[in-house]
């Protein structure tokens, strides 16, 4: 007698083959995936770079013309000179310092609550234990000798800036600070645990500018000045910042044409990845010029 299988068993038989099928598609999707993810990265350095450490700073060697300095060499070491990104990594930071860099700039991101420094924040499986860029505590070390740290604020969250404003409250008050971003909630928020720092907002272009502060009497009343696209300004909109009281730095002037013509504009500072112009800019004596921060509103500072 030829024994039948009952329907149970055929059905137990055909699901543990469509397992089997599900898990091979899901191991040669992961592998495949995996297998392409090692590729990627392997021929695209700057992500790999920017997933692991974050894009590292630009900065170049230049040459510079003599005849090309228009100012004299005091003229050009009033004007602060901002290395660019440069304290995304330890050896920019020094690098920058060594060439007289004025400002170290920090881009600011958050990882697991620890505050590192990265152009841009890793993707949300890039934890602690992957990224390697440096932290944040470590590049203010290593900046000890600029005459300001810039810290570039890359994110807004309420942790975020939590962990900002304990970061600016545990730093000795003699320190000078400049706090940049482009939302101008964040910077009063940090201006009212951190009242010591200097703070710009960040402005991309003209049509920010106009939206976000032209037009906007709050936030002119929060800021101490912008840190602006260089293509932004012209003399025109120079001029309103000054009656505005606002100080301006510009962003980002590689070719000391460009910053002769800011110069004479009236910028107060210049963002740079040229290790030419940052020597040229940084002739002035540590100490000897002011980050003047705008009155509370109100206008004079007066109740």
């Amino acid at each position: 007698m030829i024994e039948t299988s009952s329907p149970p068993s055929r059905w137990i038989r055909r699901a543990a083959i469509a397992f089997k099928v599900i898990v091979a598609t899901i191991a040669a999707v992961v592998i495949s995936g995996s297998l392409y993810l090692l590729a990627w990265l392997a021929f695209d350095p700057l992500t790999a770079e920017a997933w692991t450490t974050g894009l590292q700073p630009t900065l170049f060697q230049g040459e510079i013309d003599p005849e090309s300095q228009t100012f004299p060499d005091a003229a050009y070491g009033s004007i602060f000179g901002v290395a660019h990104n440069s304290g995304d990594s330890l050896q920019a930071t020094l690098e920058a310092l060594i060439y007289g860099a004025d400002v170290i700039e920090v881009d600011v991101v958050e990882i697991d609550g620890t505050l590192y420094s990265a152009h841009s924040s890793p993707l949300p499986f890039v934890g602690q234990e992957w990224f390697r860029g440096p932290r944040l505590d470590t590049i203010w070390t290593a900046a000890f000798g600029a005459e300001a740290v810039s810290l570039d604020l890359k994110e807004s969250s309420p942790a975020f800036v939590r962990l900002v404003g304990e970061f600016l409250a545990s730093r000795p008050p003699y320190r000078k600070v400049i706090v940049t971003g482009r939302d101008s909630s964040v910077l009063a928020e940090l201006r009212r645990r951190a009242p010591g720092a200097v703070y710009l907002l960040s402005v991309p272009d003209r049509e920010f500018l106009d939206r976000e502060l032209r037009d906007n009497t709050a936030t002119r009343e929060t800021i101490d000045g912008v840190t602006i696209q260089e293509s932004a300004l012209d003399d025109e909109t120079i001029a309103w910042l000054g009656d505005q009281g606002l100080l301006v730095f510009a962003w980002t002037v590689n070719d000391l044409d460009r910053v002769n013509e800011l110069m004479r504009i009236g910028v107060d500072g210049i963002t740079t990845d040229n290790l030419a112009i940052l020597t040229l800019l940084g002739g002035q004596e540590r100490g000897e010029r002011e980050l003047v921060q705008s009155p509370p509103p109100g206008g004079d500072g007066t109740e």
